[in-house]
């Protein structure tokens, strides 16, 4: 029930030549105001997954869109 916005979209070029590389945005970041962003980052949630491990994993995708925000953690 979450509006994804450019989440998860591809990202990338393709010239007049058809040359090109694509891939899908699994972090990102939307400037919604100048005192507010809203950060995505994609998990790869499986069985064996356990919440700590995949808590510390997120934090580690957002800390460079954080740091490049001046909001390191």
């Amino acid at each position: 029930g979450m509006d994804r916005g450019p989440y998860a979209g591809p990202v990338g070029w393709t010239d007049a030549d058809g040359n090109g590389e694509w891939g899908i945005a699994l972090r990102g970041a939307v400037v919604e105001s100048p005192t507010r962003a809203r950060l995505y980052a994609g998990c790869g949630i499986v069985e064996a997954s356990t919440p700590e491990a995949e808590l510390a994993e997120t934090w580690a995708k957002f800390r460079p869109m954080m740091e490049a925000l001046g909001l390191a953690r």
